[in-house]
């Protein structure tokens, strides 16, 4: 039923800040909308990927995900009322910041703004990249798979996984247990669309991930980010799940923006596993408690006296 994630909303009360990050550091395009408050990133032909929103509040994540048209739509909103949420239709100026042609939102058990559209616009111009770089990947063969994932730490873990699996459809892709308990499901080819971890801390934003089309860029964002290196929140490394090489930003608002390359895609042949661990090397992750942080750490040199390894996925 969905297709992909289209775009992010990020609610901040620092967009002078998120646009120096996700410009001059991670490449993304910023059209402004209105200065100081509204700004659409882009990193694609398409109008907008990221909404950046100013808020004198919390910090907020909303995701959109689309479908294929309207049909469909109806049949997802029919089927996310059934299950109880109370979806509500879209306002016309909502539907024009966004450059969807229709759209309705609710709110998922977590309390994230979740909505579900379709259309998304073409941009009127090419994508300019805020600094030099190959590029976003957004598509694989012809097939859009969006900007990337979510990663959520959930709440009501079992309520999560209810609406995003058995509601929404989302295909489960694989699972870990160790240093946390986490669960991967995708829409599309990409590995995963959405993460959800039981990480006993309840509900938060963990990342959202982007995937570059080539690894320089990947590592030249890397050493523009060690000139401040608490702005580092994961070090570099490499999943076990979707291969993926990357290392995580500290945004402004506290959470983490994942900057990564070469993940692989779930085929036909695909067959759910249960993971050792999260990573294959790296990704030193500074927020876990020591002791989980030392497990990790031991899972690491396991992994690695066992002399596992991972092939690099083609990016095209």
């Amino acid at each position: 039923m969905i297709d992909a994630l289209s775009y992010v909303l990020i609610g901040t009360p620092d967009i002078p800040g998120w646009l120096q990050m996700a410009t001059a550091i991670a490449g993304l395009q910023a059209d402004v909308v209105e200065p100081g408050h509204t700004v659409r990133l882009r990193m694609d032909g398409k109008v907008q990927r990221l909404l950046l929103q100013s808020t004198t509040g919390k910090p907020t994540l909303g995701m959109g995900y689309t479908v294929a048209g309207p049909e469909v739509l109806e049949a997802v909103i029919r089927k996310v009322e059934d299950a109880g949420f109370a979806v509500t239709p879209s306002m016309p100026e909502e539907r024009a910041l966004r450059g969807v042609a229709a759209m309705a939102h609710f709110r998922d058990p977590d309390g994230y703004r979740v909505e579900l559209a379709y259309g998304l616009q073409d941009a009127a111009t090419p994508f300019v990249p805020g600094r030099p770089i190959g590029g976003f990947r957004t598509q694989a063969g012809g097939t859009d798979m969006g900007i990337g994932h979510t990663a959520l730490m959930a709440g009501d873990f079992a309520a999560m996984k209810h609406l995003y699996h058995e509601v929404l459809g989302f295909q489960l892709s694989d699972r870990g247990s160790k240093p946390f308990v986490a669960e991967f499901f995708h829409t599309n080819p990409r590995h995963h669309t959405i993460g959800l971890a039981d990480t006993g801390t309840g509900p938060g934003v963990y990342h959202f991930m982007l995937e570059y089309k080539e690894w320089d860029d990947v590592g030249r964002a890397y050493d523009m980010a060690l000139e401040k290196p608490e702005s580092i929140g994961v070090s570099l490394g490499r999943h076990l799940n979707d291969h993926v090489t990357s290392f995580y930003l500290r945004t402004p608002d506290g959470w983490m923006l994942e900057l990564g390359w070469a993940g692989r895609l779930i085929g036909e042949d695909w067959q759910v596993s249960e993971l050792p661990g999260m990573s294959l090397w790296g990704h030193d992750r500074t927020w876990l408690p020591d002791a989980k942080r030392e497990e990790a750490r031991q899972i690491l040199k396991k992994l690695s006296a066992e002399g596992l390894r991972a092939p690099i996925a083609p990016t095209e």
